[in-house]
């Protein structure tokens, strides 16, 4: 029986799960973070190991017996990230070479019915990664809005925040933002949740999908956040797929990340019209499940939808 291994790992968790070449699921884990950026490199090899087993407790498979494992991992961002890593996971001793991708691949094709298209991830960062008919790869560089990524929910919660400052200063117009924002935060008035922020308070917040919210009640100032968001993520998947050379034909874009959460369909008419041949569709299934098609096709499998549903079923029951 043909047995891969496919990982997930992220800035606070890993999952692993692995699967016979029907797409039936033989066992899956959960551990902590693998972003060997923030837990080390030995850290992230720890995580990825604890969920590897607990992912095959039960069974008679050893980790040697894993014939081919793909890696979809935070932090790899660089080719200097593969050359470290590979290094610090021989400890893994699998049964073949891993193949390690920087995350945004394995949700890529975890979400595409055919092997290939793009996929724009909007959470705490964001980033757009392709790959076309032929196998050509390319992505954004995923680090942050100094190196040119914008549009992410913290993005847009930060723009909604500068928004009711203005307004609050006169430098903007009013918004129903400024109300919106203090009942999330819990503050009395604008005064407070100014001043509360101002002196430390929580920088971390997410207040995209009260933008989105307010953008479809008719809130102007919202609905241009949200403008901006659609636009720069658009663009984005844009740049990605110029660079493949798929801009003319129709492709799948798959929308992955907590701003997508709010299904805006203000936000998805901005994406659409940067890239008018995408067929837009969320992701659906646990990003893991890209990591075990991958691993499947890199052994010379072609799964089928039939596989590829099974497995999305299976994971999400697992993981959820």
């Amino acid at each position: 029986m043909t047995v891969v291994l496919g990982v997930d790992g992220g800035g606070s968790k890993t999952h692993a799960a692995v699967c016979d070449e029907t797409g039936n699921l033989i066992g899956s884990g959960t551990a902590g973070p693998a972003n060997w950026e923030t837990v080390g490199l030995r850290g992230a090899a720890d995580s990825i190991g604890d969920a590897i087993d607990r992912a095959l407790a039960g069974t008679d498979i050893r980790r040697r017996d894993l014939e081919t494992s793909v890696f979809g991992l935070a932090g790899v961002d660089w080719p200097s990230d593969v050359t470290r890593l590979d290094a610090a996971f021989e400890q893994l001793a699998l049964g073949g070479p891993p193949v390690l991708l920087n995350d945004s691949f394995i949700a890529l094709r975890a979400g595409v019915t055919a092997p290939w298209g793009v996929v724009v991830i909007a959470g705490t960062g964001t980033v757009a990664a392709g790959r076309n008919r032929e196998g050509r790869t390319a992505r954004t560089l995923g680090l942050g809005r100094v190196l040119g990524d914008e549009g992410s929910a913290s993005d847009v919660s930060e723009a909604a925040l500068r928004a009711v400052a203005r307004a609050y200063t006169g430098r903007g117009p009013a918004t129903s933002l400024s109300e919106g924002l203090c009942q999330v935060r819990g503050a009395s008035s604008v005064v407070q949740l100014l001043e509360e922020y101002s002196r430390g308070g929580e920088p971390e917040f997410n207040a995209a999908p009260l933008v989105l919210a307010h953008a479809a009640r008719g809130d102007a100032v919202a609905a241009g956040i949200v403008e901006w968001a659609g636009s720069e993520l658009g663009a984005a998947a844009a740049t990605v797929a110029r660079t493949l050379d798929m801009l003319e034909e129709p492709f799948e874009l798959v929308l992955a990340g907590g701003l997508f959460h709010g299904a805006s369909d203000m936000l998805e008419k901005a994406i659409s019209r940067e890239v008018p041949t995408a067929l837009l569709t969320r992701l659906e299934a646990p990003p893991v499940a890209g990591a075990l098609l991958a691993a499947l096709e890199h052994r010379g499998d072609r799964p089928t939808a039939e596989v590829r549903d099974r497995l999305g079923r299976s994971l999400l029951q697992a993981f959820r």
